[in-house]
């Protein structure tokens, strides 16, 4: 007979194990992704192939892209963009490194619109940057393979750009979409200098952490948009 008050002794690694495999089964999945071939895969890829398997990557990962042959239309496709978020402040990176990286006064068509610009430096981190609906940024390199875009942090260019807002713009010359992640590691040189972070963007920010829920937008941007510039 078992003395009063004490329970049998329980196998608790047994039974945290038969919660979890029961907790997976009913767990919901995050989206399939079909795979796209790599333009590596023929071989040396050209701007086209590059282009096409970036796009291709973007697509499914669920992120919205659009093409601009000119400024006016990566400035058309800027606005379009920022109007359906409805956003009335949107942040940037430094408005001449921006134009630097992309090619476009992108600094001056926000403002063209009217809305609220912060740019975000000095005072770190920028309170104000968590009021924008929308974060613009330019990138250091797309990947083809993977459809992610390459953002390094620096001076003019703050993280939290990418990070804060609810919705990430990135505004991509076709010349920066490399083949993939090793490709762009080739390019990188501690002789000139590494930058401070790399920060690669694979889609918007999702979770499954909690009790195997998968929510996006858990730790970022719910969305991410890319405008790919074709004439540079």
């Amino acid at each position: 007979m078992k003395p009063f008050g004490i329970s049998a002794p329980r196998n608790t690694r047994r039974v945290m194990f038969e919660r979890l495999e029961k907790a997976l089964c009913d767990a919901p999945s995050p989206p399939k992704r079909q795979p796209v071939a790599s333009a590596s895969d023929t071989g040396q890829p050209d701007r086209d192939a590059l282009l096409a398997a970036f796009l291709g990557n973007l697509d499914a990962a669920g992120v919205s892209h659009a093409t601009a042959g000119n400024p006016d239309e990566a400035a058309g496709a800027i606005r379009a963009f920022v109007r359906a978020r409805e956003a009335q402040c949107v942040a940037i990176w430094e408005a001449e490194v921006l134009a630097g990286l992309t090619g476009c006064d992108v600094a001056g068509v926000v403002r063209g619109m009217g809305l609220g610009v912060v740019m975000p430096y000095g005072e770190r981190p920028c309170p104000d940057t968590a009021r924008a609906e929308v974060g613009i940024t330019g990138a250091a390199a797309a990947l083809a393979a993977t459809g992610t875009v390459v953002l390094t942090s620096g001076p003019g260019m703050p993280r939290s750009v990418s990070i804060v807002p609810p919705a990430h713009l990135a505004v991509v010359p076709q010349s920066r979409i490399l083949p993939d992640l090793a490709a762009y590691f080739a390019t990188l040189s501690p002789v000139a200098g590494l930058p401070a972070a790399i920060h690669a963007v694979s889609g918007a920010s999702s979770t499954g952490d909690i009790e195997f829920v998968y929510v996006r937008g858990a730790h970022g941007p719910v969305a991410v948009h890319v405008i790919v510039l074709g004439w540079l």
